[in-house]
C-alpha cells in the first residue's frame, strides 16, 4: 500500500516562543470626533465667559456669582485650543508637499473669516463712531489686518476692533514653526514623549511666576488688580502660548506612537475640576495656569478612546457639526454680544442691564444668534473659499509604469 503523504506541519501546533507571529499595527483612525464635540464645549464656555464680563444682570449676585469662576475658566478653553490646535496638525502630519503650501492652506483658512468680521467691525465702528478701546476708531486696525496685534503689549492694540481676533495673532505664530518643531519632535525617542510632555506643562505653570518680573504698573481698565504688562506676557504673548502648542503636538505623538498611559476622560475631568478649585485658594498669579497639564490630560485621553473606538456623548454627530462651526462661532460671538448689548440701549460702557428672566433671555438669543451667523459663516464664506483657495494644488501625474503597492497597516492619518 501506498504510504500516505505526512503533514507538512503539526496537527496542533504549539506556539513557539522563539518567533513569535508579529503583531500587525491598526491603522489610526483619520478622524477624532470626540475633540471635534469638546471643541464645542470650549467655545461654549469662551461664550458664557464673554457673556459674564458684560454684567447684563440687574441681580449683582448672579453676575459677580458668574464672573469670577468664569473669568478663570474661559482661558483655561483658549488653552484647550492651543493644545488642540498643535495635536489635530500633528495628527494630520504634513501632507502638503511643500511648506509653502502649508502655509498657504493655513493662512487662508484663517484669513477666510477674519478678514469678512475684520471689515464688519470696522463698518460698526465707523458708523457708530465709538472706538472699541476708547481711542482713536482705527486704533489697531492695520495690526490685526495683518494679524500681529497680540506682539505689541498694548491693550489698545491686541484688544481691538474683534477683541477674540488677537488669538489667530498668536496661531500665526504656529503655523509658522509648526513643520520645524514636528520635524525635529518626531525624531525625540518615544519612551521620552512622557518626559517632553512633563516639562513642557511645568514650563506653562511656571508662567505667571516668570511674569511677576515685569511692571506692575498700569493695570489693566477692566481689572485694577491684573498689570497689563503682566497680562499681556501670561495670557496673549505668542512665544508664550506657542508652549501650548507645543505640549498639543507631543500629546498627539504620544497617542500616535501607541504610548498613552494616561487616565479615563472622566479621571481627567474630575482631576481639572479639583486643579480649578485649588486655583482659587492661591494667588491670582500663581492659579491662572495651575490646571492646564489636566487640560493637556483630557485632550490625550479623549483621542486615545476615539482610537479604541470608545463612545463618547462628545463624539456624536450633532457635537461633531457643532465642532465644524467653531471657528466661525468663536470669530462672531463677540461682536454679537458686544454690539447687541450696545444696539439694545446700553452705553458706550455697555452696561445696561435687565431683570433676571429678560437677561436669561437676551443671553440664549445672543448664543442662537451666534450659532446661526456661525453656521451662516462656515457653509458660505469658510468652506468655499477653503475649495477655491486653499485646495491642494493637483499633482503632477506620475510617469508610466506599475502601480505602486499600498502598504494595509499605513495610519490612516499619514
Amino acid at each position: 500500500m501506498p504510504c500516505r503523504p505526512r503533514c507538512p506541519w503539526p496537527r496542533n501546533p504549539r506556539p513557539s516562543t522563539l518567533s513569535p507571529v508579529p503583531r500587525i499595527p491598526m491603522p489610526l483612525p483619520k478622524h477624532l470626533p470626540s475633540l471635534g464635540g469638546m471643541r464645542f464645549i470650549a467655545a461654549l464656555t469662551v461664550f458664557t465667559a464673554h457673556i459674564a464680563a458684560q454684567p447684563i444682570f440687574r441681580n449683582s449676585e448672579i453676575n459677580s456669582t458668574a464672573q469670577v469662576p468664569l473669568n478663570v475658566l474661559g482661558p483655561y478653553a483658549v488653552s484647550f485650543f492651543f493644545m488642540l490646535s498643535g495635536f489635530v496638525l500633528t495628527w494630520a502630519g504634513l501632507p502638503d508637499k511643500s511648506l509653502t503650501a502649508f502655509w498657504r492652506r493655513r493662512v487662508t483658512r484663517a484669513f477666510s473669516l477674519h478678514l469678512p468680521m475684520l471689515l464688519v467691525t470696522l463698518a460698526i465702528v465707523l458708523w457708530l463712531q465709538e472706538p472699541s478701546m476708547g481711542r482713536s476708531v482705527w486704533d489697531g486696525f492695520l495690526t490685526n489686518l495683518f494679524l500681529v496685534q497680540a506682539w505689541f503689549p498694548d491693550f489698545h492694540e491686541y484688544a481691538s476692533m474683534n477683541p477674540v481676533a488677537w488669538s489667530l495673532s498668536a496661531e500665526m505664530l504656529f503655523y509658522a514653526v509648526f513643520p520645524f518643531l514636528f520635524a525635529a519632535l518626531t525624531k525625540v525617542r518615544v519612551e521620552r514623549l512622557w518626559k517632553w510632555a512633563v516639562c513642557l506643562a511645568v514650563a506653562v505653570v511656571a508662567v505667571p511666576s516668570v511674569a511677576l518680573l515685569m511692571p506692575t504698573d498700569p493695570a489693566l481698565p477692566w481689572d485694577a488688580k491684573m498689570p497689563e504688562m503682566q497680562y499681556w506676557f501670561i495670557y496673549v504673548f505668542p512665544p508664550v502660548r506657542l508652549m501650548e502648542f507645543t505640549l498639543g503636538i507631543v500629546m498627539a505623538l504620544i497617542v500616535k506612537n501607541g504610548r498613552w498611559a494616561g487616565p479615563k476622560p472622566l479621571v481627567c475631568a474630575l482631576t481639572f475640576g479639583a486643579l480649578y478649585a485649588l486655583s482659587f485658594a492661591l494667588p491670582d498669579w500663581l492659579g491662572r495656569s495651575l490646571a492646564v497639564p489636566a487640560v493637556a490630560l483630557l485632550l490625550g485621553s479623549l483621542a486615545a478612546g476615539d482610537v479604541r473606538g470608545a463612545r463618547s456623548p462628545l463624539a456624536s454627530k450633532t457635537m461633531v457639526l457643532l465642532g465644524e462651526l467653531t471657528f466661525a462661532f468663536y470669530l462672531v460671538h463677540y461682536l454679537v454680544i458686544q454690539y447687541g448689548h450696545r444696539f439694545l440701549g446700553g452705553e458706550l460702557s455697555y452696561y445696561r442691564q435687565w431683570d433676571t428672566p429678560a437677561a436669561t433671555g437676551l443671553t440664549v438669543l445672543a448664543f442662537a444668534l451666534s450659532l446661526g451667523l456661525a453656521a451662516l459663516l462656515h457653509f458660505f464664506v469658510e468652506k468655499p473659499v477653503m475649495r477655491t483657495i486653499g485646495r491642494p494644488r493637483r499633482p503632477a501625474r506620475p510617469a508610466p509604469g506599475p502601480a505602486p503597492q499600498s502598504d494595509p497597516t499605513a495610519p490612516a492619518a499619514k
